[in-house]
């Protein structure tokens, strides 16, 4: 198959071909997609689909021909694409969009680079297929390689207008269409495959700038929130600072007092005064009890972490179960494991405050075999959503992915392993260092 031979009346031939070249943009989109059903359910969808494309694909080709399909395979191939791909995808609706459009857009020029490539070389119909299969075949594995991590995770936590995004790929798309489905328009003037050429370098300049203003705007994202926690802390701390100055002065007090308690029970003793004694202790059991400081570890940094948000969560009506023991120096950095533990603590917390029924947060820590281990756990009676790198699909909503972005890189950081799961009524975190 050759720019100057489309076997346009080959209809078997063309059912071929469309089907391949939707199949292998399907893969492009699932590569870069996290989809919220089981893959054996996508599949039989993809199959469903993949039926009505060879269907549709032979009635219009047979009856109107080949150009006639492939001037309205928007309609028949495309949309149908991405709302199915839409509708198994986890991510809203723009940024969906987006993605698609743009797998979509680079499909279009695959194909068409097939086809120049096979006519440079003069080759056949075998040739041509076998190309198109390892050209996207590669293009699939690069994808899944080198970009699926880097943009799910920029999709899940980076909150800027996808909207607008997405008007980029739909525009390319449809001017690649329409230079793809008039084809004798470098057909009898080679020269102007040039201009194809243009608007591929165009296509990958303005994507360069599109990820570069991303990438900043997820790097000011993740330093906003940890400016934000930092101030947290900086605030725990202080009012830990108030509430120990205070407790030192109320100790100074009682310790004056303790002399005036010491001459007045030697009395009552003395004069057999024993139930006035009693009371005495107990008003001074009592005077003591109020001076008690909770800590829950003996590192401040994380102590203030820990007190800041575990005594919010009890002004919250939530019960707080603790058995933590902070990490041996030189396990963690604490300030940045403070940092994602406060992360952890504030995601827990704002799940809390949705349950309806009783809410519960457990914290527990301890040295295991050389290893430090942490589990947080929340009450959660809504089904949390899991991609496949097993990292859960928060909701949309302020700051989405950006708390669970945070552990992650610290945990990659201490080279600690991070596990999320859901079970019993209770969303959970667990933190393992290595031995």
């Amino acid at each position: 198959m050759t720019l100057g031979n489309f076997y346009e009346d080959d209809i078997f031939f063309n059912i071929i071909r469309i089907i391949l070249i939707t199949s292998f943009t399907l893969g492009m989109m699932s590569s870069l997609t996290s989809f919220k059903y089981r893959p054996k359910r996508v599949l039989s969808l993809f199959a469903l689909y993949l039926a009505w494309i060879a269907v549709s694909t032979g009635i219009i080709v047979y009856f109107a021909g080949f150009f006639t399909f492939a001037r309205y395979m928007i309609f028949t191939i495309s949309i149908p694409a991405i709302a199915l791909a839409y509708a198994m995808d986890c991510n809203s609706p723009a940024q969906s969009v987006f993605n698609y459009a743009t797998q979509v857009m680079f499909s279009y020029i695959l194909a068409m680079t097939t086809l120049l490539i096979n006519t440079a070389v003069r080759g056949s119909i075998g040739s041509y297929l076998l190309i198109l299969c390892l050209m996207y075949t590669l293009v699939i594995t690069l994808e899944y390689r080198f970009l699926r991590r880097p943009f799910l995770e920029l999709t899940k936590a980076v909150e800027i207008s996808w909207g607008s995004l997405s008007l980029i790929p739909v525009f390319f798309s449809v001017l690649l269409l329409f230079i793809a489905n008039y084809p004798a328009y470098y057909t009898k003037d080679p020269i102007r495959i040039l201009y194809l050429l243009g608007v591929l370098v165009l296509i990958l300049v303005v994507y360069f700038f599109v990820y570069q203003s991303i990438l900043r705007q997820y790097q000011y994202q993740m330093l906003a929130h940890h400016r934000d926690i930092l101030t947290l802390q900086v605030s725990a701390m202080e009012t830990q600072a108030r509430n120990m100055h205070a407790t030192e002065e109320k100790l100074k007090i009682l310790r004056h007092d303790i002399r005036h308690f010491s001459n007045i029970m030697q009395v009552c003793l003395q004069d057999g005064s024993l139930d006035e004694a009693r009371n005495m202790l107990s008003e001074l059991e009592t005077a003591v009890g109020k001076i008690t400081v909770k800590t829950y570890c003996k590192d401040h940094l994380i102590n203030s972490v820990l007190t800041f948000y575990l005594e919010l969560a009890k002004s919250e009506g939530i019960h707080v179960q603790t058995a933590f023991a902070a990490p041996p120096a030189g396990k963690f950095h604490s300030p940045a494991f403070s940092i994602a533990l406060a992360n952890a603590l504030e995601n827990a917390l704002n799940a809390c405050k949705h349950e309806p029924g009783p809410r519960i947060i457990k914290l527990k820590s301890r040295m295991f075999s050389g290893q430090y281990l942490m589990e947080l756990s929340n009450t959660c009676s809504k089904t949390v959503l899991f991609d496949k790198d097993d990292l859960p699909i928060s909701h949309r909503g302020e700051g989405h992915g950006i708390g669970t972005k945070s552990i992650l890189s610290f945990a990659k950081q201490a080279k600690a392993m991070v596990n999320f799961r859901q079970e019993g009524g209770y969303f959970i975190l667990q933190v393992i260092t290595q031995a």
